[in-house]
C-alpha cells in the first residue's frame, strides 16, 4: 500500500459508521483479582471474617481497589550503524515492563494495609528486633514471595445476555501479572479538617504479563 489516495479516504456519512465509533471502552469497568497461592508463607493466618465481612481477605482487596491500571511496554533498542552505507538502524534488545501502580480505598478495619505492609516486611525482615541496636535486615527467596495478578478489562454489556442495544456482546480481556511483589508503598496523609476517605497506592514489580483477549468466560487457574 502506497501514499494513500483520494479515493482511499473515508467520506461517507456517520450512519455508515455509527456502530463501530459508538461502542468506546469506559474505563470504570474492570477488576483485579489477587491470586495469592503463597499467601500462608508471607501473610500467615488470613485476617478474621469479621474484619473481612465474611469475605475472602483478596476478595475484599479486589472490591477495594479503586484504580489500577492496564500495562503498557516497551522495547530497549541497539543502534547498528555501517550495515547499510551511511544508515543508522535501531533494532530492539531488551523489553521493558513499567510497574504496576495500584489504588486502594483503606478500610476500617486496617486489612488493606496490614496485608501490604506484612507482604513488604517479609521480603525484608529485620532480625534480632526487640528494640536493640544490634538489629539486622535478612532477605527471604523470591520464590516464597511472589504472586500473580489479574487485571480483567470488561464492558458494560459484558454479563448481559441480550443487549438491547448491539447485535453482541462484549468479550473480557485479562492481563496476567507473573512474578509481582511490592517495591513502594506511599505514604499517606492525615489531618484534622474536612474527612475524606483514606487512600493508599502501591506500586508492584514484575517479570513479565501475558494477555488474553476476547474470550466469553473468566479463566482461572
Amino acid at each position: 500500500m502506497g501514499i494513500p489516495t483520494r479515493g482511499q479516504i473515508f467520506k461517507g456519512s456517520v450512519d455508515r459508521v455509527r456502530d463501530t465509533v459508538a461502542r468506546p471502552s469506559l474505563d470504570t469497568f474492570y477488576e483485579v483479582q489477587f491470586s495469592f497461592g503463597k499467601y500462608q508463607t508471607w501473610l500467615g493466618r488470613e485476617p478474621g471474617l469479621r474484619r473481612t465481612q465474611s469475605a475472602k481477605f483478596n476478595e475484599k482487596m479486589s472490591l477495594l481497589c479503586t484504580q489500577a491500571e492496564i500495562p503498557g511496554t516497551s522495547f530497549i533498542e541497539s543502534s547498528v550503524t555501517g550495515n547499510h552505507q551511511g544508515i543508522t538502524e535501531l533494532f530492539p534488545n531488551l523489553r521493558n515492563f513499567p510497574p504496576l501502580n495500584l489504588s486502594f480505598y483503606v478500610d476500617a478495619d486496617h486489612m488493606i494495609l496490614e496485608v501490604l505492609e506484612t507482604w513488604m516486611t517479609y521480603i525484608n525482615p529485620i532480625a534480632n528486633d526487640r528494640g536493640r541496636d544490634n538489629a539486622y535486615a535478612v532477605f527471604n527467596y523470591p520464590e516464597d514471595y511472589k504472586e500473580r495478578i489479574y487485571v480483567t478489562k470488561f464492558e458494560r454489556d459484558t454479563f448481559i445476555k441480550e443487549s438491547r442495544a448491539a447485535s453482541y456482546q462484549s468479550e473480557m480481556s485479562s492481563y496476567e501479572f507473573i512474578n509481582v511483589w511490592p517495591i513502594d508503598l506511599t505514604s499517606m496523609r492525615v489531618a484534622y479538617g474536612d474527612s475524606n476517605v483514606l487512600r493508599c497506592n502501591v506500586r508492584l514489580a514484575y517479570d513479565r504479563f501475558q494477555t488474553s483477549f476476547n474470550y466469553p468466560d473468566v479463566q482461572r487457574r
